[in-house]
């Protein structure tokens, strides 16, 4: 029997997984071509590194353009190019400094200073990113990513006005730049239809120039415009709009991932896990937050990482990079191999290389939260390498939470289930089946939190919710939206603002329109 593409395993494995990895992988271009400053030998192995590159072989490519820097070939697109090769495999550091080295020979080096700037940026440097960004869009007023891509960095710091006057600096030169529109939109408070943000996006999105990937995300702004004046069937109308030109483009299918998930269950039954007795690492550093997408899990991050001992890492792929290597079959669709047939020492192995990632983030604090929310499909791993590791389930109701994953944006082939009603809700079905088995073959090890309970009442929840991940109470934990840090999520805007109530029921407002989603989740 053949499946469809897992979406867990894409997310997981698509380069452009995490956010900060899907800003990076935007900004990526070809390798730069070389241009004759060389010696004619070194400009024919500086093409041949450009050929390598562009065709995939990196190792290749990376041979090449070291030997060249040891035959002293010094020209800045040999540094940039073995830049893109450093930062594709996450040697984020020494990245910056060879696009460092590319601008100190060539200042005026334009794509190296905005790759410069966005891993600066991703590794959470920000002035320094600011410095290169305000560079690039001085050295090219006239180009809109440079100022747009400021505003972002603005918007993930907190400061939401500076960033909504840049980026409607850059609705005012380029019109058609519909990112900006969209993001703005994210921003701005509509409060009726005679706003004239939603005539412009009117304007632009029933001409005919639009490519789809334009439209949709005018079709996801309208969306949250015409929510923001309660005309919710016409919300809904450009929700659809904007999902079904999603969904053209990514086809799904819930047979991978319910092969994917039946796998996990089967495969770490109570039986087999009490069988595997590991001596694992003992560290309560990590805290997994975990759950369906939009069910809270970058709220709890704040929330946590407004905590003294905390340090909030965001989306991190690490443990499951490393869960796959030595333990997902590519030749079963990255499904589990009977789990008594992995030797003891793999999970030990594990755990601490996930330990050993950790210590190489830029932070000394003694706990680290990871908040990918696919992380609920590795929690049998998870509990067995890293025992002490405290795991967070973020719950929501099922509806309010299909509808928020159906109305987010995600502009990416690794949430194909959220582009259509019915998906959404058959994802959330097994996902529903397979968090109910983790809490009968491993009692105890699971804290859930319900996103409503946490909205309504935050003082006791977040009280409960420390004491869970063993940490003391501190204020900072309930003013957790006055926190300077950085927030790259969908829930920027959220995080910002003290608890609020007003998405839970949302989905009553839609009504009718939600129908499909309704009958699916009921057949759950």
């Amino acid at each position: 029997m053949t499946f469809s593409r897992s979406a867990v395993h894409m997310y997981y494995y698509n380069p452009a997984m995490s956010n900060k990895k899907r800003n990076a992988k935007k900004k990526f271009k070809k390798a730069a071509r070389p241009r004759p400053t060389l010696s004619p030998q070194h400009n024919i192995r500086l093409q041949q590194g450009v050929q390598a590159q562009s065709s995939g072989n990196l190792e290749m490519a990376e041979s090449i353009y070291r030997s060249l820097i040891a035959d002293r070939a010094r020209v800045p697109q040999l540094f940039y190019n073995l830049a893109l090769i450093c930062a594709q495999s996450s040697r984020d550091r020494e990245a910056r400094a060879l696009w460092t080295k590319s601008l100190s020979m060539d200042p005026g080096f334009f794509e190296a200073r905005m790759q410069l700037a966005g891993s600066y940026q991703n590794a959470g440097e920000m002035e320094q990113a600011m410095e290169h960004y305000r560079k690039a869009d001085r050295a090219r007023p006239g180009m809109a990513a440079p100022k747009y891509l400021l505003g972002n960095l603005l918007k993930a710091q907190g400061k939401l006005q500076e960033a909504a006057d840049l980026y409607q600096q850059v609705m005012a030169k380029h019109p058609d730049y519909t990112q900006a529109h969209f993001t703005f939109s994210g921003l701005h408070k509509y409060r009726d239809e005679s706003d004239p943000h939603i005539a412009t996006m009117l304007g632009l999105y029933r001409g005919s120039r639009l490519q789809n990937d334009a439209r949709i995300q005018l079709a996801f702004s309208l969306a949250k415009a015409f929510e923001d004046i309660g005309n919710f069937p016409r919300a809904f109308e450009f929700l659809k709009a904007g999902n079904d030109l999603r969904s053209e483009k990514y086809r799904y299918s819930i047979d991978g991932d319910k092969a994917l998930f039946e796998n996990t269950m089967q495969m770490f039954s109570h039986e087999a896990l009490e069988r595997i007795e590991v001596n694992a690492e003992q560290s309560n550093r990590p805290i997994f937050i975990l759950g369906m997408p939009r069910s809270g899990t970058s709220l709890v991050e704040k929330i946590l990482s407004s905590h003294s001992q905390v340090f909030g890492a965001g989306e991190l792929d690490y443990f499951y990079a490393l869960a796959a290597k030595s333990f997902l079959n590519p030749s079963r669709h990255y499904q589990y191999d009977p789990v008594e047939s992995y030797p003891v020492s793999r999970f030990e192995q594990l755990g601490k290389d996930y330990l050993e990632k950790l210590a190489q983030l830029d932070t000394q604090a003694p706990r680290v939260t990871d908040k990918l929310p696919f992380n609920f499909m590795l929690i049998g791993l998870i509990r067995k390498a890293l025992p002490n590791a405290r795991i967070i389930h973020c719950v929501r109701d099922a509806r309010d939470n299909c509808l928020s994953i159906y109305k987010q944006n995600f502009a990416t082939e690794n949430y194909r289930f959220a582009y259509n009603l019915e998906s959404v809700a058959q994802f959330h079905n097994i996902y529903r089946a397979l968090m109910k088995h983790w809490h009968e073959v491993l009692p105890g090890a699971i804290y859930d939190l319900n996103y409503e309970a946490l909205a309504q009442n935050p003082e006791p929840e977040i009280r409960k919710l420390l004491e869970a991940c063993e940490l003391e109470w501190e204020d900072s934990c309930l003013k957790f939206h006055k926190s300077e840090a950085v927030v790259t999520t969908a829930s920027f805007y959220q995080v910002r603002q003290p608890m609020y109530t007003s998405s839970i029921k949302l989905w009553e407002k839609y009504g009718d329109c939600l129908q499909p989603m309704f009958d699916e989740l009921q057949r759950g």
